[in-house]
């Protein structure tokens, strides 16, 4: 398809100069994410396809309000305003090939059941969607080749858990599993769950516009922790997100995009009187904590003159809200020792939040 592509733009330069702009241009919808590709230039004119906002066309006319452009092995008019000369962000979706008759499928230079193969995809390969043709045919960019694959043998990566979608390499004992997972660009990444088949999603965890990686490493009773990789772009590629003082993974996490921040937050019993929540804000792509809150039964440590003993009151509760903001430096926001059993009546989850929350929202 590159070569055809290439082929088909020298011939556009050869083409008299009376001809309006010819190039390569983009889809950019706009407030659409995909446009019409239609067989003439006319918005009532049968639609020969849908196309996502950063599908490159070659443009061989342009004349008024419609242009005549190629997309793939297809052609067909697209209303100018669609088209732009810069590149934008792409609204593509990534796909996974899924064929329940085979192992893998033929992605083809053409829509057509004769085209030429120019790859065979195995089962689990990530596409990305550029779009659709009305005849049941996605167009795909696939492993740097761009062609057709039948739109009923690819699947959305975002609706179902990619519970099979990576490669385990070794069972560390204590450790959990080592596991290959094959990203949507091709890098594999690498990581170690206690789940044989870890939950795989793509999100935008660092609120950028692309989509990073997700992954629950360990489910329990009322927690689960979650693994990210988010999407470096400069780099084109992704990147493991390190916590700042707790590496081990975020649990039961929340995404707050009005403030930039993810949240966590863990119960750790008596229906989630006994929890922790975090709050974490994004430095590059690694999460440094900024405020800390924990509920517990109160301890204290006695000391008899020779030694100190660390005492457990089971029947107290223990909240305290931290700041970290400040490197070396934790300050206390807000502190309450109480009866559990007053905890239960009194709404203390309100005044912890209000100063979790305290100069952020």
């Amino acid at each position: 398809m590159k070569r055809l592509f290439e082929m088909l733009l020298a011939a556009l330069l050869l083409l008299p100069a009376a001809v309006a702009e010819t190039g390569v241009r983009y889809i950019d919808g706009g407030n659409a994410d995909r446009v019409h590709l239609r067989a003439a230039p006319s918005a009532q004119a049968d639609s020969k396809g849908l196309y996502f906002t950063g599908t490159g066309v070659i443009l061989i006319d342009n004349a008024g309000d419609w242009a005549w452009v190629m997309i793939g092995d297809e052609s067909g008019y697209v209303m100018t305003e669609y088209l732009t000369r810069e590149e934008p962000v792409s609204c593509a979706p990534w796909y996974v090939v899924d064929n329940p008759s085979s192992t893998w499928v033929n992605l083809r230079m053409s829509p057509r059941l004769d085209g030429m193969v120019a790859l065979r995809p195995e089962n689990g390969t990530a596409v990305r969607l550029l779009g659709e043709t009305a005849e049941g045919w996605s167009h795909v960019a696939c492993e740097g080749v761009t062609g057709y694959i039948m739109t009923s043998l690819i699947s959305p990566i975002g609706e179902t858990a990619e519970t099979q979608r990576t490669t385990i390499l070794s069972d560390a004992t204590g450790e959990g599993y080592i596991h290959q997972y094959t990203a949507p660009n091709g890098q594999a990444i690498y990581f170690t769950a206690d789940l044989e088949h870890p939950y795989i999603t793509l999100e935008d965890v660092n609120f950028d516009g692309l989509d990073d990686i997700v992954i629950l490493t360990f489910s329990g009773a009322s927690n689960g922790w979650y693994k990210f990789f988010v999407y470096d772009a400069a780099k084109q590629a992704y990147v493991y997100v390190h916590q700042y003082g707790d590496d081990a993974g975020l649990v039961n996490y929340e995404t707050y995009p009005e403030y930039g921040l993810i949240g966590a937050r863990a119960s750790n019993g008596n229906a989630g009187l006994l929890h922790v929540w975090n709050l974490y804000r994004w430095e590059g792509t690694d999460l440094r904590l900024i405020r800390s809150a924990v509920s517990d039964e109160w301890s204290e440590d006695v000391f008899d003159g020779q030694t100190y003993t660390s005492i457990i009151h089971g029947d107290m509760l223990h909240v305290v809200v931290r700041d970290h903001t400040k490197d070396y430096d934790v300050s206390v926001l807000w502190e309450l020792i109480l009866p559990k059993e007053d905890a239960m009546t009194r709404d203390i989850f309100t005044e912890e939040q209000e100063a979790l929350w305290q100069g952020i929202r």
